[in-house]
Order: structure tokens, then C-alpha cells, then sequence
């Protein structure tokens, strides 16, 4: 089974990364996880001008068999360049690449809510009528103050509650896309 895990930001520093991260460290022996970033998109979802860039976002997209989504919150939502990455995918930028595709979405934050609204930003995009995607239900992981669940120098996630459930939702999301496929 292979996993595609998306760094939902295109900032330098990201504890999403570091979830990303330990999503792929963690979970290797589950399943074939490769962890996408998206910063390097170009251009911004504008249609017809799509680059190499973006033709192998969604390549990777389209061999994947789950697409796992890492967001922080910026201003209650997903930030811009999620949005663009996203927008890629929907059929109204060609062939519809989330239809029915197993999707789970989590994050980090520095506040107490882990990027709740983000991840319900989401979660709507991915449920629209242009992505259509196959949204795992319930499930939500909110890790809220992410500084203090993370080491920042080797970006390890260190807090062993918020492990067991970013890996509780791993196993339930590779049950999911099981019984999808069946």
C-alpha cells in the first residue's frame, strides 16, 4: 500500500513537518509512506498553466492509495499554498484525481486547538463537489502547543499520548483504504 503524506505549508519551518515526518518514520513498516512537500508548486492553481511541478504533484497524487494531509491553521483556514495544491487536484483542473480517493487530514499548532479549524477547512475542500475525495470520518487529531510535543532541534515528536494517537489514526485510515478497495 503506498502512502503519500502532504506537508501542508510552504514554510520553512513547520511542526507538520516533523508530523509528516514521524507519520513516514513511525508507520514504514505498514506501508510504502512518502512524505510530499508543497512549496515548490509553481505556479499558484491557475488553469492551463500547469508546470513540471505540478505534473508530478499529481502523479505522486495519483499513485497513491491514501493521501494524508499535515495542516497548521493560518487565520482559521488551510494556508494559501494548500489551497493552490489542492486546487490542482479537483476536476475542473483536468482529470479528477481525488475522486473517491481515501484522504485523511491532521495537524500541529502553536494554540490549544491543533489546527481544528484548518482541518475542518480541510476536510470541506476534499468533501466538494471538484474533489469528491473519500474523507476518513472521526478521527480528528488536534495537537495543540505543538513547541512542547516536538523536539525543535531534531523535529522528533517526543510526547508519547499525541504518538499513540497520530499511529491509532495511521492503523485506522490503512483499515479504511482496505475496505474501500474491497
Amino acid at each position: 500500500m503506498k502512502l503519500l503524506v502532504v506537508v501542508g505549508t510552504n514554510a520553512p519551518f513547520s511542526y507538520n513537518r516533523f508530523l509528516a515526518q514521524y507519520i513516514a518514520k513511525a508507520n514504514s513498516s505498514k506501508a510504502d509512506i512518502k512524505v510530499r512537500e508543497i512549496d515548490g508548486l509553481k505556479p499558484f492553481y491557475k488553469e492551463a498553466e500547469e508546470d513540471d511541478t505540478i505534473k508530478a504533484w499529481r502523479q505522486d497524487v495519483k499513485e497513491a492509495d491514501g493521501v494524508i494531509i499535515t495542516t497548521p491553521e493560518y487565520d482559521h483556514a488551510i494556508p494559501a499554498a494548500l489551497k493552490s495544491a489542492l486546487e490542482w487536484l479537483g476536476s475542473h483542473a483536468g482529470p479528477d484525481l481525488m475522486h473517491f480517493k481515501p484522504a485523511a487530514v491532521l495537524g500541529a499548532s502553536y494554540g490549544i486547538q491543533g489546527s481544528s479549524r484548518a482541518q475542518e477547512d480541510a476536510r470541506e475542500i476534499l468533501l466538494s463537489p471538484d474533489m469528491s475525495a473519500n474523507v476518513l470520518p472521526g478521527n480528528e487529531v488536534l495537537i495543540g502547543h505543538a513547541p512542547a510535543k516536538f523536539d525543535k532541534e531534531s523535529g522528533e515528536l517526543t510526547d508519547e499520548a499525541t504518538a499513540k494517537q497520530v499511529d491509532g489514526l495511521v492503523d485506522t485510515f490503512i483499515d479504511f483504504i482496505k475496505q474501500t478497495q474491497k
